[in-house]
């Protein structure tokens, strides 16, 4: 029992498993009876015990955990030397290294820096570069790299250079350093963001045309009214898209070497064939009006449109022999517009013309009014373009040549710095009515003028009220005016054209007011043959009278807004004024004017 007590602590102690202790006990149990059923004392019998070892667990492997861990490691390592170099990068005022232009180095400099470093080595400091193309029968293109819009001056390339370091965000800057680093980055003193392709295919196309003629075998000679060709045996063609890529790469590549251009002879199966639709497209040219150039002041040459009947040409080409002339006659369409017509109609015809007296004006006014006219006289005003008072005067000062006058000035006649140059706008208004041009802005005096009829006066003063108009026209108009000093009064006049004859009339009705009066312009347009085109309201105006005497001069006040027209009471019609251009108001008495 020692034993079997020493096996079970033993058990105990190093955990066997239960399936022997199961064995133990049963073989205690059989002794037990064995002895009871002879009668005999049960006899202590030691069983073997049978142990079985201790089932070990497996590990799990650790190598894949190991793997994932060294890549992360790998990739936070790169990402934070990533931004690390980013932040460096990103925080540089100079350009990369290894930055290349033309074969100079820029790499560490500034733009100032880059741009100086290029004009030591003569790098876009010409004005501009050409690139000659050679193409057959000896026809030259030369292309202008300032014309094409590709080419950098030396502050421009150096600009262009930092941009290609700096022009991007975080990611694409920390790119690009990385690049120049450790490939560098080649430039040329041209931008092909720049590159205007319309100019390119231009030029090349109109070089094309040149030398396409001069290669047809087929001897094209075009003359005023026809077109001869000799039926000949094959044409050299030139890919005008080919020669187009050529030379913008040799462009935007700063490649300025002269392309000498080889075209392939296309030989036609039939020694007879002929492109007429080419010959067509090289000789067509739309009608195009004669345009007065403001530059030069005089009428640009039209062009005369040429066609000709392709089908018709066909006919005419297969009906030759090989040998024969073919004459194709041209088909000249004339512009609306010629160059002699336009000649003879700029500035043709007097569309208005206005007189009004300067009697009572003192020395200094008829100055003002003697400066202001000069400024306008000559002046061309071009269709579509819009003509302002005191834009073309400028303020009026002492320093300008004006002087002291009576002028209208917050409802005063008072002594001012140009006094009288209303005079000259308010007699370009009204010539500016009866030649039918659009007005753009104007307003009234505040009292009457006694040099025109109410309601065809316009003020102005420094810097507003101004006087606007608009030539609506579709030619241009020149504007005369000058001081006629034997007659002692302004004279304004505008020239033009007027080929359909069209006259306009301005009439005028007023109305008395409790304090003044109302004045109603209509603008009436006639036909050459006397028949009403339109008729419609030109504008309102409201006058005060004099409530007190003119007060003696002195220092002006800045001059109040035109007053709006009063419509409290039905205007009364009184005979409507028809002014004539070429006539003045009569005399008006006393010693000054003002307005």
């Amino acid at each position: 029992m020692d034993n079997i007590k020493l096996v079970s602590e033993k058990k105990s102690n190093t955990g066997a498993s239960s399936e022997s202790g199961r064995h133990l006990k049963s073989a205690q149990a059989q002794s037990s009876r064995s002895g009871n059923s002879q009668g005999e004392p049960a006899k202590k019998t030691l069983q073997p015990v049978v142990k079985k070892a201790p089932k070990m667990k497996k590990q799990k492997g650790n190598g894949g955990r190991k793997a994932i861990i060294v890549v992360a490691v790998i990739i936070a390592v790169v990402f934070a030397a990533f931004v690390g170099l980013g932040v460096y990068a990103n925080g540089l005022d100079t350009i990369f290294p290894n930055v290349i232009m033309e074969g100079v180095r820029l790499e560490g400099m500034t733009v100032s820096e880059a741009a100086d470093t290029l004009v030591a080595n003569n790098i876009g400091t010409q004005d501009d570069r050409l690139l000659n193309v050679s193409l057959p029968a000896g026809i030259e293109l030369s292309i202008s790299a300032k014309d094409a819009g590709c080419y950098l001056t030396a502050p421009d390339a150096a600009v262009y250079a930092y941009d290609n370091c700096h022009g991007g965000g975080f990611i694409s800057n920390t790119l690009s350093y990385i690049k120049c680093v450790f490939g560098g980055m080649k430039l040329t003193a041209t931008s092909a963001d720049k590159l205007d392709e319309s100019y390119l295919h231009e030029k090349i196309d109109e070089a094309v045309k040149q030398a396409s003629l001069a290669l047809m075998e087929s001897s094209v000679e075009i003359g005023e009214e026809s077109i001869t060709v000799v039926k000949g045996a094959s044409a050299v063609k030139i890919d005008s898209e080919k020669l187009f890529d050529t030379v913008k790469q040799a462009l935007i590549s700063g490649n300025f070497d002269a392309i000498k251009y080889t075209a392939e002879t296309v030989d036609g199966a039939d020694a007879g064939e002929i492109d007429l639709q080419e010959l067509y497209d090289t000789v067509f040219e739309e009608p195009v009006d004669a345009e007065y150039n403001p530059e030069t002041k005089q009428a640009t040459e039209h062009v005369v449109g040429r066609s000709f009947d392709i089908e018709g040409a066909q006919k005419l080409w297969d009906e030759a022999e090989n040998g024969d002339q073919v004459i194709i006659p041209l088909i000249l369409t004339e512009p609306e517009i010629t160059t002699e017509k336009l000649n003879s109609m700029l500035f043709a015809d007097l569309l208005a013309q206005k007189t009004t007296t300067l009697v009572g004006s003192s020395a200094a006014r008829i100055n003002n009014v003697t400066r202001a006219a000069a400024s306008i006289n000559g002046l061309v005003l071009n269709p579509g373009e819009e003509f302002s008072y005191n834009k073309t005067l400028g303020q009026r000062t002492t320093a300008a040549g004006y002087q002291a006058a009576g002028a209208y000035s917050g409802g005063q006649v008072v002594s001012e710095i140009g006094g009288g140059i209303c005079q000259v706008s308010s007699t370009l208004y009204y010539c500016t009515l009866i030649s039918n041009l659009e007005i753009v802005d104007r307003s009234c005096h505040y009292f009457g003028v006694p040099y025109l009829p109410a309601g065809l006066d316009a003020t102005v003063s420094w810097p507003s009220p101004d006087f606007k108009f608009k030539n609506n026209g579709q030619y241009p108009i020149k504007i005369q005016a000058s001081v006629d000093k034997t007659a002692n009064a302004l004279v304004v006049k505008i020239y033009g054209s007027n080929p359909e004859g069209i006259r306009v009339e301005m009439t005028t009705s007023t109305w008395q007011l409790a304090d003044g009066y109302g004045a109603q312009s209509v603008r009436t347009v006639y036909d050459k043959d006397g028949n009403v085109i339109s008729s419609k309201n030109e504008a309102k105006s409201r006058y005060y009278y004099h409530t007190s005497p003119s007060p003696s001069p002195s220092a002006s006040e800045s001059p109040s807004a035109s007053p709006s027209p009063s419509s409290s009471e039905a205007p009364t019609p009184t005979q409507p004024v028809t002014p004539t251009p070429g006539t003045s108001v009569e005399p008006v008495s006393g010693t000054n004017i003002a307005g």
